[in-house]
């Protein structure tokens, strides 16, 4: 009788650790879950903190994660309206007043060349724009270290961006200095983001070109050079057309409109 006794008390000893060593795990386990998930929400939801969480002080981090999305925000917008922000000699196209690049009031005449340097005034536009955003990141940043007990002085505010092939380059003519337990200097640097505008405005270009030379122009012959390019090419009822170039691989796209050897309603023309 002892001998069941002893053996009843030593299970269930045994399965009272295996139950508490059970709950201690659980709860490690959903600690380890909390922890993850909060990392994961800090990064995606507040990229301005992420490079100087943990005391690590990192300006350039901050800047670039303050002005990518802005950047691209920005090219979105341009690019849907020709690369003008408050165009003019435009049309309403799908809620968009996109740019005449290539134009000619007139019937049966070739239409002439509104914007020589697409890419130079889209670049023009785009540095406008971000040099006040430039400055309102530059200001939240010195907030966030003012709040961290750094004592902080800058000069420069500019940021300009560069659009290459493959990439849009964004260089900041920032100097900062931060003072705490020690003085650190921080002077511009530049932030590459993955982009293939280039290549959609200098075909857009080539296409202002033909147009503005022939009157029209052959969107396929682009297309099967290119794989990665799809031209929705659209003609209204006025002889203007719309063209939306979009690479496949990143969803950018740049929207512009051409009115080119227009034929008279009723009269047929070019359709392609």
């Amino acid at each position: 009788m002892i001998a069941v006794k002893e053996r009843n008390n030593y299970k269930e000893f045994f399965t009272k650790s295996l139950m508490k060593k059970r709950g201690q795990l659980a709860i490690f386990v959903i600690v380890a879950i909390v922890i993850v998930v909060a990392g994961v929400l800090v990064y995606l939801f507040y990229p301005n903190i992420a490079g100087i969480i943990g005391g690590e002080v990192s300006p350039n981090t901050f800047l670039r994660e303050c002005m990518q999305p802005e950047v691209k925000t920005t090219m979105e917008m341009l690019a849907k309206q020709g690369g003008y922000e408050d165009p003019e000699g435009f049309i309403l196209y799908k809620g968009n007043e996109v740019k005449y690049l290539c134009y000619n009031a007139q019937y049966y005449q070739l239409c002439k060349v509104q914007q020589p340097l697409i890419k130079g005034h889209f670049e023009k536009e785009l540095n406008r724009i971000l040099e006040v955003k430039a400055e309102r990141c530059i200001t939240e940043m010195k907030d966030v270290f003012s709040a961290r007990g750094y004592d902080v002085s800058s000069t420069g505010a500019g940021a300009k961006a560069e659009i290459l092939p493959g990439k849009v380059l964004v260089s900041f003519d920032t100097q900062m200095t931060l003072s705490k337990d020690e003085t650190q200097t921080f002077r511009g640097f530049s932030a590459s983001i993955p982009s293939e505008m280039y290549f959609l405005l200098m075909t857009a270009t080539s296409i202002v070109d033909y147009e503005s030379n022939y009157g029209d122009s052959e969107t396929t012959l682009y297309m099967s050079y290119y794989p990665n390019l799809r031209i929705e090419k659209t003609k209204l009822s006025d002889g203007s057309t719309v063209y939306v170039l979009e690479d496949v691989t990143t969803a950018e796209t740049f929207t512009f409109a051409s009115r080119s050897l227009a034929w008279p309603p009723g009269y047929g023309g070019l359709t392609k």
